[in-house]
């Protein structure tokens, strides 16, 4: 697959030791702070007002799960999962979704005609035809399941639905915001970590990041360069794993990072990225920043930040000491994910009350804005939100430019949306560092239970999806005929790309 024409120089130390300078720098550009003064899309009539989850969603929660349902039905949608025809299979675990029935609606055909008398049987079941609303939003993006007389009859990580709007646009009668689909064409890809330094290699905000392993004798020499400093701590990532998977952090002079290193040569391709060694700490403990952007257009680019986001914390007071790093690493003291965090061997930790954080480890964005109101003289709440402004900028235009070269420009005006989660760092200084960035970035109701007690965190988290779901919609428009209790638009940022004309 084809993304930006980029190629990566080889690393020099004198090169490096200049961009360390620089990344070490916050810089902000003049970057308005704008809200948006209306919604994206025109309102739909409330009476075609029709959203469709997964065909097996509420048999297993295999997209956005309950909490989508309940928030369109508050909204004054009808609800339906049966975009096409789906069924699970309890005992493997497995979805399969019949996707003729989907394209065939698109075309305003039956399936008998579109794929033949044959091709309309899959599995000993006989395609229906399924009449086509005026209006339809479809909530479906990449989900794992199985397509009949596909791969091997297996199932996998799909965005069958996408691909078919994309190639059936043609077919769609009326204004193109008729028909909305919440999801671009190939944004998993276009944001594997390998992918995104090698677009944002120069980025100030990037941290200094080597990919293994067409790089490790470049990265071997450079570690050996730095010494015992702050900047030679180093934290390894798989290109595309989530939830904290496959993560370490070791310091620059350990000897199993430098064989980590040579050993790369027979592993996939990860990223071995300078680890923020001075992150800001909350009560002792570190966190990142989870902030929603939704990109409504790709051509011409339109995007937005929501303000009010999660911050997410580890859950072991912060240190450097070897005793927590490389083969001895320990998750709970560097890495916020729950799922590392929320184990056994650290359940009295997670659910321990810590300070300003509490049980669990969950606050929301506004509550660390006025924790460093109260506790940083030289804390700027305008300055914070242009960096973060910045990146959003940034990765915008990277995904955008990404979406309409692997699409041929095929991808409609009005058609599409999307919601990822950027994963975003605070240093000592208040620089913002991007981690990372994530589709499908988990939107929905969060376990009532962890590790067999009350989730401490339940509320918190429960609340700030359902915000950010109603936040979005109200984003769009769609239902704006609709009387709405929740959502607003003003707490949402609009990106500037007027100087991208």
């Amino acid at each position: 697959m084809t993304l930006l024409p980029l190629r990566r120089k080889k690393a020099s130390c004198d090169r490096i030791t200049s961009a360390d300078c620089k990344r070490r720098r916050v810089e902000v550009a003049d970057i308005p702070l704008r809200r948006p003064t209306e919604p994206v899309g025109e309102a739909w009539p409330v009476r075609d007002l029709r959203a469709f989850d997964a065909p097996t969603e509420g048999a297993t929660e295999i997209n956005y799960g309950p909490m989508l349902k309940d928030v369109l039905k508050a909204r004054g949608w009808i609800y339906s999962n049966k975009p096409c025809h789906g069924v699970y299979d309890e005992e493997k675990d497995k979805s399969t979704f019949y996707v003729r029935e989907f394209e065939a609606s698109l075309r305003g055909d039956s399936p008998q005609k579109v794929f033949g008398k044959k091709g309309a049987v899959q599995d000993g079941y006989h395609l229906q035809a399924l009449q086509l609303p005026r209006h339809a939003l479809w909530m479906l993006g990449r989900m794992p399941y199985r397509v009949p007389g596909t791969w091997n009859d297996q199932g996998r990580e799909r965005e069958d639905f996408v691909k078919i709007v994309v190639d059936n646009s043609e077919h769609l009668a009326g204004k193109a915001g008729n028909y909305r689909i919440a999801k671009f064409p190939g944004t998993e890809t276009i944001l594997f970590k390998t992918h995104l330094t090698e677009a944002f290699v120069h980025k100030s905000w990037y941290p200094r990041t080597f990919m293994l392993p067409m790089e490790n004798q470049s990265f071997l020499q450079y570690i050996k360069s730095k010494g015992r400093t702050h900047k030679n701590f180093w934290i390894g990532k798989p290109r595309n794993e989530y939830g904290g998977k496959g993560i370490c952090v070791w310091s620059g002079n350990d000897p199993d990072l430098a064989k980590t290193a040579r050993n790369s040569e027979k592993s996939s391709r990860s990223i071995m990225q300078n680890y923020i060694a001075d992150p800001l700490l909350v009560g002792g403990y570190k966190f990142h920043m989870r902030i929603h952007l939704v990109i409504t257009n790709v051509d011409p680019l339109e995007a937005y930040v929501q303000e009010n986001g999660q911050c997410l914390f580890a859950t072991k007071p912060y240190s450097l000491s070897s005793k927590y790093l490389g083969t001895n690493f320990d998750p709970p003291v560097h890495v916020t994910n729950m799922g590392l965090n929320a184990t056994p061997d650290n359940k009295d930790n997670f659910l321990k009350k810590k300070p300003v954080i509490g049980k669990g480890q969950q606050i929301r964005m506004r509550q660390l804005v006025n924790y460093l109101k109260k506790t940083r003289p030289d804390f700027d709440k305008q300055h914070l939100w242009r960096q973060i402004l910045g990146i959003a900028t940034d990765t915008s235009r990277y995904i955008a430019h990404s979406v309409r070269q692997q699409s041929k420009s095929k991808v409609v005006k009005d058609r599409h949306f999307e919601i990822f989660g950027m994963d975003l760092m605070l240093d000592r200084h208040l620089k913002v560092w991007m981690c990372e960035v994530n589709t499908d970035p988990g939107l929905g109701y969060p376990a009532q239970e962890v590790l067999g007690s009350p989730n401490p965190d339940y509320r918190r988290e429960q609340q700030a999806c359902e915000d950010t779901l109603h936040d979005m919609f109200t984003l769009l428009g769609l239902d704006a005929g609709h009387w709405q209790p929740q959502g607003s638009l003003k707490h949402w940022f609009k990106l500037d790309f007027s100087k991208d004309d």
